[in-house]
Parts: C-alpha cells; structure tokens; sequence
C-alpha cells in the first residue's frame, strides 16, 4: 500500500470505529463525523487527481459528485435566504457539470488508467443508489447512507494490504467503495446464523422457529432498557410473532401488554447498528479483498453452469 492509501485506510477505520461506537452508544451518529470525514476525503481526491492528467470533464464530474455528496446534509440545518441562493446556484453548476461529463466524456476514457475513470464516476452512482436505498429502502438508516457515501469518497480507488486479495474478475475487479459495501452484506447475513446458533444452545426453539434467526428472549426488564424492538407482540387481545417490527415506538406499550398477559421473557429483536459490519467490511475488504463475490455470488453461479 502507497502511503495515500494509508492515510485513507487509517482515515477511514477512525470514522467508522467511532460512528459505529456514538451508534452503539445512542443510535445517532452525529453529522460532523461524516460532513468533516467527506471533507478530508474530498481534499485526497482533488490532491491526487491534480498529480495527474485529467480533463475539465472529470473535474466537473468530481465537482458535481461533492455535491452530491454534501445534499445529503443540507436538509438537516436551517439556512438564511442568502445561504438558500447559494446552494441552489451550486446545485444548478453541479447538475451543469454532471451533463457536462456525461456528452463530452468518450467511451475509449474507462478502459485508460487502469479503469481509473470508471473508479471515480462510481463514487457518484454508489452515492445515488444510496439515495434510492434510505428513500424506498426500509432497512438502512441516515448514518449507514452517509457512511457509504463517505466511503465511497475516501476510498475510490482499490487498495489492499497485499498482492492476492479476491476480486470479482481476473484482472479487475468492483469498483473499491461497492466491495466494501458488498462485503458488509455479506457480513450482515452472518447475523441471523449466530442469532440461529445462540438460541439452539440457550434451547429457545420454540415454534414457529424463525424468529430465532432474528431475535432471541429476554426479560421485560431488561429489555426495557435496551435497544431492542419487541417480537412477540398483542395484537387482538392475542401474542403473536411478527417478523419486522413496523411500529417500533410503540414498544413502552407493547412490553406492558405483554407483561399483562403474564410473558415475562418475550421475543425480542436487536437494534444492531449497520455500521458495525460496515466497519468491519472495510478492514476485510483492504486485508482480503472481494469476499462477497468470491463466496456468495461464484457459488451460486456454480449452480447453473
């Protein structure tokens, strides 16, 4: 690794340790960590891309992704009439620069530089998707988004601690940000199996036997205190076991009425913060490279060919 790649890694594992720590902590993650993090990011790029040759089409590209980047936060402060001007009219030069890119931008441009082109206009479509995913998505959070996105600035480009990570392809794998993020599922669905394996040995594998892959029991007391959603829950005057929890402020009244009705240690399920895995995908991901190809989607592949 050259050294800007540490800096970014070791930047990197900072901002994550202590989002997932102020996660753990108080489900927030205050928007400092992410908007100052985005900055230092935004510097990296713009520093080494300027030792390179690049044209005023990837430079407005860059800009119009900064952009991006940064209107994930705007809502959340309240600005004054000038301020309101002024970020409409960088919003405007930045949809400019976008359009800019994407008619003056040739084809031939993705397959120079190692695909380094490629590399810096995904930064843009993982911050998109991100977009769509907290918007139409019911499983990811505010800070997740911004997490990912601020990955996606930092590390824009692959790294690894050696010469054999795992990639998806033969001489170039995903672009860096969506391996880490491809990762972090992976990891994730590592969760239920250790939920499965807990309950078995605790014995808690009474009928009818999913929710032991998303939950556990726990005493109302204790639960009562933790950050954790109630699933065995009354409804029409009868417990019953519910798979997602959509009305997760309603719990106080939920382990009240199970208390009611005499369910003492009820199902329960984990507010587990997704930037845990997150976290962990981006050491793996820098350590091993592409896990979630390499194991999840080459296996199932293996199935139909």
């Amino acid at each position: 690794m050259e050294s800007l790649d540490w800096i970014r890694f070791l930047a990197g594992v900072s901002m994550l340790c202590y989002g997932s720590w102020t996660d753990l902590k108080t489900r927030k993650v205050p928007n400092q960590v992410w908007i100052i993090s985005g900055g230092f990011a935004s510097l990296l790029l713009i520093f080494e891309l300027s030792q390179e040759d690049w044209s005023y089409s990837v430079w407005a590209l860059v800009f119009a992704t900064i952009v991006l980047f940064y209107n994930a936060f705007i809502d959340e402060y309240i600005l004054d009439e000038n301020q309101i001007r002024l970020w409409q009219v960088t919003q405007f030069l930045a949809i400019l620069s976008a359009l800019y890119f994407l008619v003056s931008i040739d084809s031939d441009g993705f397959i120079d530089d190692d695909y380094r082109l490629l590399d810096i206009m995904s930064i843009s479509i993982l911050m998109i998707l991100m977009y769509i995913w907290f918007y139409f998505g019911p499983t990811i959070g505010g800070a997740d988004v911004k997490a990912i996105m601020t990955i996606g600035l930092l590390t824009p480009f692959t790294f690894s601690f050696g010469d054999n990570s795992l990639m998806a392809f033969e001489t170039r794998g995903f672009p860096y940000p969506f391996v880490v993020f491809m990762n972090s599922l992976l990891l994730y669905l590592l969760v239920p199996i250790g939920l499965a394996i807990f309950n078995i040995f605790r014995g808690n594998t009474e009928k009818p036997y999913f929710q032991i892959f998303f939950g556990t029991k726990m005493i109302i007391s204790k639960a009562r205190k933790s950050f954790v959603w109630p699933m065995q829950q009354i409804i029409g005057n009868k417990a019953v076991m519910v798979a997602f929890v959509k009305h997760k402020a309603d719990s106080d009244l939920q382990w009240d009425m199970l208390e009611e009705k005499g369910i003492n240690e009820p199902w329960i399920t984990f507010k587990i913060p997704y930037i845990i895995p997150l976290t962990l995908a981006f050491i793996v991901s820098a350590i091993y490279g592409d896990l979630f190809s390499t194991y999840l989607v080459e296996p199932i592949n293996s199935f139909f060919d």
